[in-house]
């Protein structure tokens, strides 16, 4: 594991909240608390958590509204913490895509062992976009479909998703993307490319993943 995993904490219980900081910084979380429902949404964006933890019920809405929100861009682990512990609400939490659900009346190691075990499953297979890269076996899923990469087009696609709006060129992705094919060239990028595109497109997806950037090369856009 890393040394420091980031948990942002959706609690309007300032008490709650507060203890909860104190337990994760004790075990060495890095942590950021939102006391209300707003602006959650673009604080997971820019945070970026490895894990969030989300009252079910947030300044009278309901948690799992924000819950649903986030998993349409990105499948980080979540734990819900609630007062209410009866079955068709823990039913209904898993079916909006949380990863774990607590009562409120938790106790702290407990919290923490479920919060590593979590992580331990996750690392490296957090996305914050609609595409999501499983490091370990090499795939690509995009909007819930996989994308069959051969190994080259995989390492490609993987150096310009993993550096975001960042512009390679093709010697730059010559030297990083694949270090061990002395045979690919310039002319074989750029096929590369194409393909990867082209198996979005047969995939149903229609956005470009890859933008050209004329006289430079190649990045991965966010846009």
């Amino acid at each position: 594991m890393k040394n420091k995993f980031k948990v942002l904490i959706v609690e309007n219980d300032v008490k709650i909240a507060e203890r909860l900081t104190l337990l994760y910084h004790q075990h060495n979380f890095e942590t950021l608390v939102i006391n209300d429902d707003d602006g959650v949404i673009e604080r997971v964006s820019k945070f970026k958590p490895d894990l969030i933890l989300m009252d079910f019920i947030i300044n009278n809405h309901n948690g799992l509204n924000c819950c649903q929100q986030i998993r349409i861009f990105s499948n980080v682990p979540i734990i819900i913490l609630s007062a209410q512990v009866d079955h068709s609400n823990k039913h209904f939490a898993f079916e909006c895509g949380v990863d774990d659900y607590l009562s409120n009346c938790f106790d702290d190691m407990e919290l923490i062992l479920r919060t590593k075990a979590i992580l331990n499953r996750t690392e490296g297979n957090i996305s914050f976009s609609k595409i999501t890269i499983d490091q370990q076996k090499a795939r690509v899923v995009c909007q819930g479909r996989k994308i069959a990469f051969s190994l080259i087009e995989y390492n490609l696609f993987n150096l310009l998703f993993t550096h975001p709006e960042r512009i390679y060129s093709r010697e730059q992705i010559l030297q990083l993307a694949y270090p061990q094919y002395r045979h690919i060239t310039d002319r074989t990028i750029d096929s590369h490319v194409k393909k990867i595109r082209n198996k979005f497109k047969e995939a149903g997806i229609l956005d470009n993943p890859i933008e050209s950037i004329y006289g430079s090369g190649y990045r991965f856009s966010l846009n």
